[in-house]
């Protein structure tokens, strides 16, 4: 036995959806155009590819998507920069995520940020990308972004992680 389930929509139901769609996808489309590097959470190969390194992380699936998270240690990764241009890190994370979850980001060991996960927007994915220094990319092709869980706390779960184009004002 099979079901299947259609959504019904009004005409006007139907264009704002397809206006949202054609949204997503140019958005998805800049941020393309603005990515200098990627890395494929919690998978095996692009991990690797990035020399994933760790201290006590875990990785799995969540609705639909790969993450990574640690209880009182430290994963890292290897990613590529563009040193003559402003960047930023963007790290993706789940909204609802809460309970302890208070951690630094650093790069090349310096703390670029503290993140606190704090049910931020419930019931969604949301992004954050957080300004890089051009001290810490200058003459430099891949940096080390280091996520570390504060004494008794988590770091994560990270859902994405790539260096960008730093945005215009």
């Amino acid at each position: 036995r099979y079901s299947i389930y259609w959504d019904l929509l009004t005409p006007e139901q139907w264009r704002a959806r397809q206006a949202a769609e054609a949204a997503q996808a140019q958005r998805e489309r800049d941020l393309g155009a603005r990515t200098v590097d990627a890395v494929r959470v919690g998978e095996f190969e692009p991990e690797r590819a990035h020399n994933f390194q760790s201290e006590r992380s875990n990785s799995g699936t969540f609705n639909g998507r790969l993450w990574r998270d640690t209880r009182e240690g430290w994963f890292s990764y290897e990613l590529k920069v563009a040193p003559e241009t402003p960047l930023a890190l963007r790290c993706a994370y789940w909204g609802s995520d809460g309970g302890n979850r208070v951690f630094d980001i650093l790069v090349d060991g310096e703390k670029l940020a503290t993140q606190r996960l704090e049910q931020n927007k419930p019931g969604e994915f949301f992004e954050v990308e957080y300004p890089i220094p051009a001290r810490l990319t200058a003459g430099k092709a891949r940096v080390t972004v280091r996520f570390q869980a504060h004494p008794q706390c988590m770091a994560g779960g990270l859902f994405g992680l790539r260096t960008v184009k730093a945005a215009g004002p």
